[in-house]
């Protein structure tokens, strides 16, 4: 990485979580969840169920680290997108956190911030990271997931521009004012609403409520799609070419 790197908590962080207290915040949000379009959305597609989602709100982990957190989350992005609703319910924020330079959730990492996050400059997201802020994320440079698997989620999530091969999920909504480009599509993004400047997500179904962009591109189309993220026509590798881009990374790591 060409700047310095900060990395938001040790690797060894985990997430206590309290059954009584996460089942009885399921409880209060369970009708408005499972009846919310982007739960149902692709529910039958990816087989996803009401009664597998009651089966995991009533046995979550006592802690939520980088193996518990798969065998409770594993599977549709739904069943995290639906977990975020029920933490944010159970734990809600307290206070604020403060992030200066970059920071980097390190690969193979869960971290779950109870509180509001600003992130003063870039948020990267390394391959099998999974970061939650229950409260609202605003990250004032570019939020990046590196190629490969990676979540990011808030209650609401700002940044100035985007890219990432992996999950951005928000219950209230998406702001990026610049340019976010969703690339490949081995995932998507799930969020209420999504205002910004240039939204690039044609290789994706991404699940989002109203979307209030100046350009978005939706057709199958490369050059269109470089054209509009300001990288050179005949660029191979375009969600590679952007991070580095937005991360000043040209000419070396």
């Amino acid at each position: 990485m060409a700047h310095s790197s900060y990395t938001l908590l040790r690797p060894s962080a985990a997430f206590s979580l309290a059954a009584e207290r996460v089942g009885d915040a399921y409880a209060r949000v369970r009708a408005s969840l499972i009846g919310d379009a982007l739960f149902v959305r692709d529910a039958d597609l990816y087989d996803v169920t009401v009664d597998e989602l009651d089966r995991r709100m009533r046995q979550p982990p006592a802690r939520l680290d980088s193996e518990t957190a798969w065998d409770w989350l594993d599977g549709p992005d739904q069943y995290r997108w639906a977990a975020l609703r029920v933490l944010a319910e159970a734990y809600p924020p307290a206070g604020g956190q403060e992030l200066a330079g970059c920071t980097v959730v390190p690969e193979n990492t869960v971290h779950v911030i109870a509180a509001d996050v600003h992130v003063a400059g870039d948020l990267v997201l390394e391959e099998q990271a999974m970061l939650f802020v229950l409260g609202r994320l605003r990250v004032a440079g570019a939020l990046v997931g590196r190629a490969g698997y990676s979540v990011v989620a808030g209650r609401e999530i700002g940044c100035a521009d985007g890219a990432t091969a992996g999950e951005v999920l928000a219950l209230d909504g998406i702001r990026c004012p610049g340019t976010f480009y969703f690339g490949h599509n081995d995932c998507s993004a799930r969020a209420a609403s999504y205002d910004g400047g240039v939204l690039i997500d044609f290789e994706r179904d991404n699940a989002f409520g109203r979307v209030d962009v100046r350009q978005r591109v939706t057709d199958w189309d490369f050059l269109a799609a470089a054209r509009a993220l300001g990288l050179p026509d005949d660029e191979d590798d375009l969600l590679e070419a952007y991070t580095e881009k937005l991360l000043g990374e040209q000419g070396g790591a």
